[in-house]
């Protein structure tokens, strides 16, 4: 990034006359990828607040996988010099969190962190069109005894000694600061669900895919959209943690396109720089695969199934050992699975796992810290900076709540109504149970015109002023297929069926259009009288309702 306005101030042999902070130690902070430059930023929060060191960026540009990194140090608003000048700053020690960066011309110590968990997973080396392991520094440098590999556990030492990497003598086990930043958030665990949209009562599954063709997207690309189709919306939300790698080698756009059914169908897409782990502290149950985030959430403790295991992973490490004891998800029965994943978890079935992955819990920060400021030859400051909050999760743009819903009711003679509904857009909604009625149900906001043409039920847009009984007049003779509009109002939900029937619907809590059509449609469809008190339920928890005749408003 050539064009940055901190280059003059940071490189160059006039630099020191731009200096304020003249005599404090540059730490050069390396990025290559987008997971990298977000672990780095992550790392470097050890110095948060210390005037006593001054920090740098360069980027090397040469991956596969550096698409959206420029971006987001442009966004962070770091010092940014250019590659070929990165010795101009007189580094007197290199962070950087990714291992294929050009580390020859450094004499200064150079600290590698993680950008994963250990060393999990085969992945290919462009260079000799083989596989290598993931996290581990090229092959000319193993030897180099100024560059410290980070670990968060002891074994995967030992996995370099038996690899015979020179780089393990001198590698330091530190723990893992994210592990111990997700462990924190458990207090915050209710505002993150509130940020997600996530109802006191409902649950919050999160999908979770590493990169590459046997990670859980590039296996099973429809299962988010699966998912949202499988379980009723009033209980469940869908979350998806995608890696970096998969939006910055297809592109941003590539991920929503494909994922856009599912996005239509009220999918969480977490975007790649941030909340994350925020969701998976949020999350009730986790689905993934071999990649770290789903280590992370075997290591909360929480219920998980295995999507895509992959054939790549490391045999003997913590991932290996989280495919021994993680059920896996199959194709069919998708809604069971998960209801039997959270509902018969054990705690502590997974910490295996995660006592193979995780040492010194609660200490990475601390000890990261003492590693990095010991080379620079300071004192650590008091604090650990690493020690804050997690980001808030923020789902991408693209995704939004569904408009267009496959009811399936059911309806009892005392006046009892049961509702599920689930998201049309996915394609992939259940067969209904045995008795059940079902129909299409569609805001007139729906975009694509198959599913209000198709639509037994037509809802008036929340945002609109308009006239309910014009509205509802006008809806029935343009979809002459429906049988009922459904218009929100302050008083409740007016219900005009094709007969002429006028019905207003209210309960507390309030219901929705398409759930207070979606009753009196059941109960039409019963045979069963509509008016009256009912005892409706959709999602966890019944609610008194009132259908009445209702007039023109």
């Amino acid at each position: 990034m050539t064009d940055s306005p901190y280059v003059r101030a940071n490189a160059g042999p006039d630099a020191h006359r731009w200096q304020t902070f003249a005599d404090t130690p540059v730490v050069l902070a390396l990025a290559r990828t987008f997971t990298s430059a977000v672990r780095v930023l992550e790392g470097l929060a050890v110095f948060r607040g210390d005037t006593r060191v001054r920090v740098v960026f360069a980027f090397d540009g040469g991956s596969a996988f550096s698409a959206g990194t420029e971006r987001l140090l442009a966004g962070a608003e770091v010092g940014l010099v250019p590659w070929e000048s990165r010795l101009d700053v007189r580094p007197r020690l290199v962070v950087t969190a990714t291992e294929n960066v050009d580390l020859a011309e450094f004499t200064c110590p150079v600290v590698v962190l993680p950008h994963g968990i250990g060393f999990q997973k085969y992945v290919p080396d462009h260079r000799t069109g083989g596989v290598r392991l993931s996290g581990v520094p090229r092959h000319e440098f193993h030897d180099a005894r100024n560059v410290h590999l980070v670990l968060s556990h002891p074994a995967q030492r030992e996995q370099l000694r038996a690899a015979r990497v020179p780089l393990a003598e001198h590698a330091r086990v530190v723990g893992d600061p994210a592990r111990d930043r997700l462990e924190a958030g458990r207090r915050m665990r209710e505002r993150y669900r509130a940020g997600l949209g996530v109802g006191a009562d409902q649950r919050l599954v999160v999908a979770t895919s590493t990169w590459g063709p046997e990670g859980l997207i590039g296996s099973r690309p429809r299962l988010p959209g699966r998912l949202l189709g499988a379980l009723p919306h009033d209980d469940y939300r869908v979350a998806a943690v995608l890696h970096p790698n998969i939006w910055f080698s297809h592109s941003p756009w590539q991920v929503r396109h494909m994922l856009a059914d599912a996005l239509d169908s009220g999918l969480l897409l977490i975007p790649p720089h941030a909340g994350w782990g925020a969701a998976l502290v949020a999350a009730d149950c986790v689905i993934g695969d071999h990649g770290s985030v789903t280590l992370y959430g075997a290591a909360l403790d929480h219920p998980l199934l295995l999507a895509a295991p992959g054939a790549e992973s490391v045999p003997g490490t913590a991932v290996a050992e989280l495919a021994r004891t993680a059920p896996r998800l199959a194709d069919e029965g998708l809604r069971p699975q998960v209801e039997a994943a959270i509902d018969g978890h054990r705690p502590g079935r997974h910490s295996g796992a995660a006592e193979l992955a995780f040492a010194h819990p609660g200490e990475g920060g601390r000890r990261l810290a003492e590693l990095l400021y010991g080379l620079l030859g300071l004192r650590p400051q008091a604090g650990d900076g690493t020690d804050r909050a997690l980001p808030a999760p923020e789902p991408d743009p693209a995704g939004r709540p569904p408009r267009s819903f496959e009811v399936h009711g059911s309806a009892e003679g005392n006046g009892e109504v049961s509702l599920e509904r689930f998201p049309s857009a996915t394609r992939h909604v259940p067969g209904s149970r045995p008795g059940a009625v079902r129909h299409l149900s569609a805001y007139e906001t729906e975009e694509r015109h198959a599913l209000v043409n198709a639509a037994s039920v037509v809802c008036r847009d929340p945002a609109s002023r308009s006239d309910p009984e014009r509205w509802s007049r006008t809806a029935l003779e343009q979809q002459p297929g429906a049988l009922m509009a459904a218009a929100d109002t302050e008083e409740g939900t007016r219900v005009a069926v094709r007969d002429g029937r006028r019905l207003l619907v209210r309960a507390d809590p309030r219901l929705d259009p398409v759930l207070a059509a979606g009753a009196v449609y059941t109960l039409l469809a019963s045979s069963l009288p509509a008016t009256g008190h009912h005892k409706v339920r959709a999602g966890p928890v019944p609610r008194d309702c009132v259908i009445e005749a209702a007039g023109p408003p």
